[in-house]
């Protein structure tokens, strides 16, 4: 029998109570889907392979309605309950809005068989980005809790992160904006009378007025710029979007002084703890660094955890991996005490916690750097505009008196 390029598989079947049931199922092959089904604890009666079915394009869900979407997934499979039945409560719960609908369709696949990180693969429009991958990783551990639990935390530090990035630039930037209007009249209708004025008295205007000038005869395009690089950023920061690779945006995000290695901390934190939750579900070194790279869903990492892992199966001594760019070199020594010492999984616990506390600090302090930061550079360009404004005037005094 020739199976078509999809992975979709409709069938009929028969419990052990002899009641019939139809669906579809989704696998590799039709061997693997009959094996599933058999699993399931059916008879399967008949089984085809049929076109994937495509999924209506839907909005994703926002920040907030996700992360009580993953805590509740959470907990409720922490408390044991089936998955599918756990999204039927959270759609019930929250009632309508796409949140209820994305937990519905979800539980829709998964009442057909179709396995959850694949459900969730199916809906990717809707969820973060490599969402599935996390759960497939918590599945792989057999404690997607814990994993789920560890995405929100650090979702939650980054939703932190920005309100106190908001919150101390709110009133410098309405400051910055009425700063940016009253220099606008300036250069454009002050500032060119003077330039007439230095005319008629055959004279050159000082340079900083000069430069001002400048500015004010280039305003249209200096403008522009100036909103669009505004924009850039408000896309960049607050919706994670640029016309570029994840591995890009990520190199970006973490050159920036203090926000990027506040994030690095963070990133670490949820490496460390997926790593540990690896090496307690029995998994060898390599295999849970391979893990942990997959569940932190950033690329660098990932390569990092991948090459870290090689150095390990070559037999390599721990101690002697001199670190990388993501992964410090106190990372691996801690991990070869902790394998030493017959306590890794204590030794990563204290490295989450570290990295976790570290991260904490630094969005403590980022408002003491910021709102100084942000206050000297309006007083300095503030200053500029009003010595560029009455160089001039003081100029043309000194030469009358002078006279």
């Amino acid at each position: 029998m020739t199976v078509p390029d999809s992975n979709n598989f409709a069938y009929e079947a028969q419990t052990r109570l002899g009641q019939q049931i139809s669906g579809t199922i989704v696998a590799a092959s039709p061997e693997e889907a009959r094996a599933r089904l058999v699993e399931m604890g059916l008879g399967v009666l008949q089984l085809r392979a049929v076109g994937n079915v495509s999924q209506p394009t839907r909005r994703g869900i926002g920040r907030d309605d996700f992360l009580l979407f993953n805590e509740q997934l959470a907990h409720l499979t922490a408390a044991g309950l089936p998955i599918e039945k756990g999204l039927r409560f959270i759609a019930a719960d929250v009632r309508s809005g796409r949140l209820a609908a994305a937990a519905n369709d979800v539980a829709a696949e998964l009442d057909r068989g179709v396995p959850l990180e694949q459900a969730l693969q199916n809906h990717q429009a809707r969820f973060p980005r490599l969402y599935a991958q996390v759960v497939a990783a918590g599945v792989k551990v057999g404690n997607l809790p814990a994993l789920l639990l560890n995405l929100g935390r650090h979702m939650e530090l980054v939703a932190r992160l920005r309100q106190t990035i908001w919150r101390t630039l709110a009133y410098p930037m309405v400051v910055m904006l009425a700063f940016f209007g009253v220099t606008a009249i300036i250069v454009t209708q002050i500032l060119p009378q003077m330039r007439d004025i230095f005319k008629d008295f055959r004279t050159s205007l000082p340079t900083l007025t000069e430069g001002l000038l400048l500015v004010g005869d280039n305003a249209g395009w200096l403008g522009g710029a100036l909103l669009v690089v505004i924009g850039a950023v408000v896309v960049f920061f607050l919706f994670g979007f640029v016309p570029a690779s994840a591995g890009f945006v990520e190199r970006v995000k973490f050159g920036i002084p203090i926000i990027g290695r506040l994030l690095q901390c963070a990133l670490l934190a949820r490496w460390c703890d997926a790593l540990r939750l690896g090496v307690e579900a029995g998994m060898d070194l390599p295999q849970a660094l391979g893990l942990a790279g997959h569940a932190v869903t950033s690329p660098a990492l990932e390569v990092e955890s991948e090459e870290l892992a090689a150095w390990i199966t070559a037999g390599k001594p721990l101690q002697d991996f001199a670190g990388s760019r993501r992964i410090p070199a106190t990372v691996p020594a801690a991990i070869d005490l902790g394998s030493k010492s017959g306590d890794l999984p204590a030794t990563l616990a204290t490295l989450t916690r570290l990295y976790q506390a570290q991260a904490e600090h630094r969005l403590r302090v980022l408002p003491i750097i910021l709102t100084p930061l942000v206050t000297f550079a309006l007083a300095g360009m503030l200053f500029t505009v009003i010595v560029g404004t009455f160089l001039p005037l003081i100029k043309i005094t000194t030469s009358v008196m002078g006279e």
